[in-house]
């Protein structure tokens, strides 16, 4: 169905009109562009409270006949909040100073460039208002015609679509040809998912951009920015509790109008259809890929033949070098959320690893996200570590644009050698991930944001004791006096302590850390031998000590309540 693009009334066209022959224009040739949105007669003075805007109202002022001058002034200055597109006066009944008020309105009229037409008394206004509603109503059946044309033509698109993902840049083609402008749409990170030809594939959100009025009832927000010497048009959407859809057109032949945000609406919920079915199909997949890790990661493999179909499934080699890395978030108040808000983090956590780890398969675990990674065995350990590390801080700064109080952290486990022995790599991945609070105290650059289970050293065997008498049993017996000292200095002798052994028991360097004068560290040093015992000149007490005070995090960690 062809549609003209501009099928707005404007008060110009009044003039046209057989109904108003006769006619003339008496001040406000400025505003003859006006649109035309409605038509009321004026009865009454308050009639300004049920006015909506872009109307041309009739009157021949005898609805003013009795007031003053001052209140007629009141009442026509009212209209201007309202913003109407004309008025059509009609003289000829009687009303008390009705030249001064005519005048007024003139003034008025120039003043806010509002068109003041003036018809032959014998005209009827009821003959004006039905010709101007029914081109009105013209107006919206044809715009209602549209609506139905394109929804229809985007309904058959994408029911008809037998390929997921093709049909959006389906629909962004449909839509540029009828808007005649470049579309293209982006997910929430701002990741372009589509685009019709000549399109921009990046999009920037200005601060300065400004909320935009479509001219149609909808339920998105509309934005309007200007690029370079064009405008741009972004439509959001919100899909569900997690995406959003950003659609972006581009003025490059055509202004847009309201015939193309008819059509953009269309577009929109073809656009949110096709996304929900590749969510629902990526889900579901997800859920099958998410069995299979699950029961090869635990060691739930019954025959070869099993493990030989589910990583066929998978797309894996069965004989492939993997490492496990499992992934997971911290935070100050992560512990206080609500468990809808912990979900919707780990799946913050699992866009950010799939947007930055290519060539992986993922597996979520509850509150953790555990990844396995085919690797290549000439790698060394150095270069694995510098990599592994790099990608969580990108995983990190991902995070950090939606939520800058979450932290990422990484356990990660040894390669191994067929996916047969996966439960090998993603037990030492979960002991060093569960580990990662604590590496900071034992690794020479503090750096607790990712463990590689082999860093770990000696206590890569106090990893497996879960239990607190037994590990308490690698605590000197000189630490734990000093742990259980009732006294109000007990804290800032165990910080005092720590930062000590890092130091390498140069005093200093521990007050300078500590803020605190040489002869306060000095007194608390002194303090700690006393009541501990320990032999600072001993390296074979002070490695205990060191020790010690990490397996007492570890059990912080397994049992609060058992300190």
């Amino acid at each position: 169905m062809a549609v003209s693009k501009d099928m707005a009334i404007y008060v110009k066209d009044l003039l046209m009109e057989e109904e108003m022959n006769g006619a003339r224009l008496i001040s406000g040739e400025e505003g003859l562009d006006n649109e035309i949105k409605g038509v009321t007669i004026i009865e009454a003075p308050d009639i300004v409270k049920w006015i909506n805007g872009g109307e041309v109202l009739l009157t021949g002022l005898y609805a003013f006949r009795s007031c003053s001058m001052e209140d007629f002034k009141n009442y026509i200055d009212e209209l201007v909040k309202k913003k109407i597109s004309a008025l059509i006066l009609k003289r000829g009944k009687p009303v008390e100073g009705a030249e001064d008020k005519v005048e007024y309105l003139i003034q008025f009229s120039r003043k806010h460039t509002i068109p003041i037409l003036e018809v032959p008394f014998e005209i009827s206004f009821r003959d004006v208002m039905s010709r101007l509603m029914e081109r009105l109503f013209n107006e919206e059946v044809t715009r209602l015609k549209y609506f139905k044309t394109t929804h229809d033509n985007f309904s058959a698109l994408v029911l008809g679509s037998e390929s997921i993902g093709v049909a959006i840049d389906q629909i962004l083609d449909v839509l540029a040809k009828l808007i005649r402008n470049p579309v293209a749409a982006f997910n929430r990170q701002l990741d372009c998912i589509g685009a019709s030809e000549g399109a921009e594939r990046s999009l920037e959100i200005q601060k300065d951009a400004q909320s935009y009025e479509p001219g149609v009832y909808s339920n998105y927000e509309y934005l309007r920015q200007q690029i370079e010497n064009r405008q741009q048009y972004i439509v959001k959407v919100k899909l569900n509790l997690r995406e959003r859809l950003y659609l972006v057109i581009t003025e490059e032949e055509d202004s847009f109008d309201v015939m193309d945000a008819i059509a953009t609406e269309s577009a929109i919920w073809a656009l949110q259809f096709e996304l929900v079915r590749q969510y629902s199909v990526t889900e579901l997949e997800k859920k099958f890929q998410n069995d299979i890790m699950h029961n090869i990661l635990n060691g739930k493999i019954d025959s070869i033949s099993e493990l030989q179909k589910n990583t066929s499934l998978l797309g894996v080699p069965i004989n492939g070098s993997f490492r496990v890395i499992v992934f997971g978030l911290k935070g100050e108040d992560r512990d206080k959320r609500d468990f809808k808000s912990k979900i919707s983090d780990t799946h913050l956590l699992s866009d950010a690893i799939a947007c930055q780890m290519t060539n992986v398969k993922i597996y979520n675990d509850l509150d953790r996200i555990v990844v396995v990674k085919e690797v290549n065995k000439e790698q060394t350990q150095e270069e694995y570590r510098q990599e592994i590390r790099e990608i969580v801080d990108k995983v990190q700064a991902y995070v950090s644009r939606q939520d800058k109080e979450l932290q990422v952290k990484a356990g990660v486990g040894k390669v191994v050698e067929g996916v047969i022995n996966l439960p090998d790599s993603f037990k030492e991945a979960n002991e060093a991930f569960t580990f990662v609070d604590i590496a900071g105290e034992i690794s020479e650059d503090g750096n607790s944001q990712v463990t590689l289970f082999s860093d770990l050293g000696i206590f890569k065997l106090l990893c497996q004791l879960d239990n607190p008498e037994l590990l308490l049993e690698y605590v000197p017996e000189g630490l734990q006096k000093l742990y259980n000292y009732k006294k109000p200095q007990r804290d800032d002798l165990l910080i005092t302590l720590k930062t000590y052994l890092d130091r390498n028991l140069n005093l200093s360097k521990t007050a300078q850390d500590l803020f605190v004068h040489y002869k306060t560290a000095s007194y608390r040093i002194e303090k700690i031998a006393k009541i501990t015992g320990v032999d600072f000149d001993n390296a074979n007490e002070v490695l205990a000590f060191r020790i010690g005070l990490v397996v007492y995090k570890m059990i912080e960690k397994y049992n609060k309540d058992y300190l």
